[in-house]
């Protein structure tokens, strides 16, 4: 496969090849050893795309083989009070690892840095795991780097 048969696009969760593509690939994402390990349930696949649709403040760009999702940045809008201004958080990086090696998390990537400038974001934030190597080293090739102060990434899930 070459580069060319790939496109990046804003997703339009109305488009069901769109939406049912963006659950395919979280899934597999998901899935994966540098995902959780395990598939998104049956009641969270079936409740995702309302719940996108829903989040006012999404920024979703999908990457197209022909038609078909292989690839999707989920990320959401927030608001830097250090900065007074929005910042655009990656929540979701991730290509099926059949269309893996052909540039499309950089292309993914390069397209939320657009969007975040054009919409006057002071910054991109992202989280990635300490072993996954080949994240890392795409995130620095892109300008991404540590903070200055090592954090950690607490959760409390609620009932």
């Amino acid at each position: 496969m070459t580069t060319s048969q790939y496109s990046i696009v804003d997703a339009d969760l109305d488009h069901p090849e769109h939406s049912l593509g963006l659950v395919r690939c979280l899934d597999e994402y998901a899935a994966d050893a540098m995902g959780r390990g395990e598939g998104l349930s049956p009641e969270v696949k079936g409740a995702l795309i309302a719940g996108l649709k829903a989040h006012p403040e999404r920024v979703i760009r999908l990457a197209l083989h022909g038609t078909h999702v292989v690839g999707a940045a989920v990320c959401f809008v927030g608001f830097s009070t250090f900065s007074a201004q929005p910042r655009l958080n990656v929540h979701d990086l991730c290509v099926l690892r059949q269309h893996r090696g052909q540039g499309l998390g950089r292309r993914l990537l390069q397209a939320v840095l657009d969007t975040a400038r054009a919409v006057g974001c002071s910054g991109v934030t992202l989280e990635v795991r300490s072993d996954n190597e080949v994240a890392q080293r795409l995130y620095r090739s892109l300008g991404f780097g540590d903070t200055s102060a090592p954090m950690l990434f607490w959760e409390r899930k609620l009932p």
